[in-house]
């Protein structure tokens, strides 16, 4: 077995040999776009197909919200904001074919030089906590718009390689509204849409962590390196209650000296809820949860989330 200092190391080069690396992102307040199943499975494979088209790009993860999008990328500022033109032509032709009258004229996206090997591995777990951090209904592996379900999962990687359905050339016609894809293979799909592991560098993407365990306690548990790429971005960033709660746990523990944050004072849940709220973004009914206050003592104190 590796010693600590072997597998950073290991890590260390793939991240020298292999940038450079940016993070893409859209404006979170954008009105809906992907606004049902169809539409995101769709979106999905026109991402397949621009990355296809544009290979210089090498997506390492991505994930489609319902009106905005983030993408890790391997490649050249030019490079990667060309692959972005391109699905950003294709959608809308395809969102005006269906005759949905979606404008994209606010859907442009920003791009950050990531520039360390931390760095990088802060912004692929932040992709790849998107979608379920929004919707509690989800994980990290089975949120389905995007590349994070395949990220340390042979179970998801299994069912790309038994996969017998594919986009051909009229199908790839039909989504872009064009013939530019005709040169490319059939892209395999999962689901009725493009597998990410058809596209995506997501072996690239794992090289930059130890092992697995390393990067699900990222993704589980990396909660302050999460919030600081939300702020420079200006993204809300949500967490779950457990997440949450651990936040809480650790206030308590380090400045009431309490290991119990349903035994403090009522001032004390009062600062803290405050304290959530602010740098938390937490909802009314998570501080009720995690406090152990009434809800209409939250509602007062949080009027404008009631």
């Amino acid at each position: 077995m590796k010693s600590f200092a072997e597998l950073e190391s290991t890590c260390s080069l793939s991240f020298d040999q292999s940038g450079p690396f940016y993070h893409l992102w859209t404006p979170e307040d954008h009105p809906m776009i992907f606004s049902n199943t169809d539409l995101f499975r769709a979106g999905m494979s026109i991402m397949a197909i621009c990355a296809l088209l544009v290979p210089q790009a090498r997506i390492i993860t991505f994930e489609l919200m319902s009106n905005h999008l983030h993408i890790t990328a391997a490649g050249s500022e030019i490079i990667i904001m060309r692959m972005f033109g391109l699905f950003k032509k294709y959608l809308s032709r395809y969102l005006k074919h269906l005759g949905l009258a979606v404008d994209l004229s606010g859907f442009v996206p920003q791009l950050r030089v990531i520039n360390s090997l931390q760095d990088l591995r802060n912004v692929i777990t932040y992709n790849n906590r998107n979608g379920y951090v929004v919707n509690s209904d989800y994980t990290p592996f089975s949120y389905p718009w995007g590349a994070n379900s395949y990220y340390f999962n042979p179970s998801a990687k299994c069912s790309f390689k038994e996969s017998v359905e594919k986009l051909f050339r009229n199908d790839r016609r039909d989504l872009i509204r064009s013939h530019d894809s005709d040169q490319l293979s059939p892209i395999v799909t999962v689901d009725g849409y493009a597998c990410p592991m058809s596209f995506c560098d997501i072996a690239l993407g794992e090289r930059m962590f130890r092992c697995a365990s390393h990067y699900f306690r990222e993704v589980s548990r990396n909660i302050e390196s999460q919030k600081k790429i939300a702020e420079a971005i200006g993204e809300r960033i949500f967490y779950s209650d457990d997440e949450l709660f651990s936040i809480v746990l650790s206030i308590s523990n380090e400045k009431y000296k309490q290991p119990r944050p349903s035994l403090l004072p009522s001032q004390a849940k009062r600062d803290m809820a405050i304290h959530l709220h602010n740098e938390y973004n937490a909802g009314n009914k998570q501080i009720m949860r995690m406090l152990k206050l009434d809800l209409s003592v939250v509602n007062a104190l949080f009027p404008e989330r009631y």
